[in-house]
């Protein structure tokens, strides 16, 4: 019983036995089906037009409140119940609520479709306009902001890095910026690219240096952060504060005073 679809008569949702008792939330969302446009057209709302697009209706929470039988409240909750099913999109305006239909054309098109996104689809075969937005409900947000993350990384370059570092580092040090809330543009991975040569010279690795920004969270990175490895993490958002080392008499290696060190002074 679940394949399949029947014709309904628009005139059917004129019928007082349609409107005779509180609806049903069922019969709400055929209700909202049946009255949502087959074609785009415009309405007239206080003197404003407002554009309404195939699979769309213009009804305000008053009017299906209204016409439902409802409170307010309960119109409220149950557009936002359909939202996080993802069955229709709400978007407010000062004027009224303009209602989408998610996959209006499986309910109303001799075709079916597998979709979980929302579209709202014209440029069918007998000439209607197509208008092409997508939609995503709140179960697939994780995985859409994953997926632009990824995207907006692989489209930058990094041509001005001396090496790209292995995947896994790569990964760590982009989910380290994430948190930071740092931004991740061309800009950014260009100046990172300057430090990262930088500490190339001193012997650096990219590995060693992404490791050790992602494992401290910087935002940033300086190669000068990383050329004593003896610091410490100081109380702010920025990079290391190195501190002196009283025990450290590197300095003095090879130095004799009892060869001919000071013959010339």
């Amino acid at each position: 019983m679940s394949k399949g679809w029947i014709k309904l008569h628009r005139s059917m949702f004129d019928n007082d036995l349609w409107t005779a008792e509180p609806f049903t939330k069922g019969q709400a969302w055929i209700d909202l089906i049946g009255h949502a446009n087959h074609k785009a057209a415009s309405v007239w709302i206080r003197g404003i037009e407002v554009e309404v697009k195939r699979g769309q209706l213009a009804w305000s929470e008053l009017t299906m409140g209204k016409r439902w039988r409802w409170s307010r409240g309960k119109v409220r909750r149950y557009l936002a119940m359909l939202e996080n099913r993802g069955m229709a999109i709400q978007q407010t305006n000062k004027v009224t609520t303009i209602l989408t239909i998610c996959k209006y054309d499986t309910y109303q098109a001799d075709k079916t479709t597998n979709e979980t996104t929302c579209n709202t689809t014209g440029d069918t075969t007998d000439g209607q306009q197509t208008d092409n937005r997508r939609y995503t409900n709140k179960k697939n947000k994780k995985n859409k902001n994953e997926k632009n993350t990824n995207t907006g990384a692989a489209a930058i370059d990094y041509s001005s890095w001396p090496a790209m570092p292995t995947e896994q580092v790569f990964k760590d040090w982009l989910a380290s910026r994430r948190k930071a809330k740092a931004t991740h543009s061309q800009t950014a991975m260009n100046q990172i690219g300057k430090e990262l040569r930088k500490a190339a010279e001193m012997g650096i690795s990219v590995d060693e240096c992404l490791a050790e920004a992602a494992t401290r969270g910087w935002r940033g990175f300086k190669a000068e952060w990383l050329s004593n490895g003896k610091y410490q993490q100081n109380g702010r958002a920025g990079g290391p504060q190195f501190t002196p080392d009283n025990d450290d008499t590197s300095w003095a290696e090879g130095f004799d005073p009892w060869e001919s060190d000071f013959k010339d002074l």
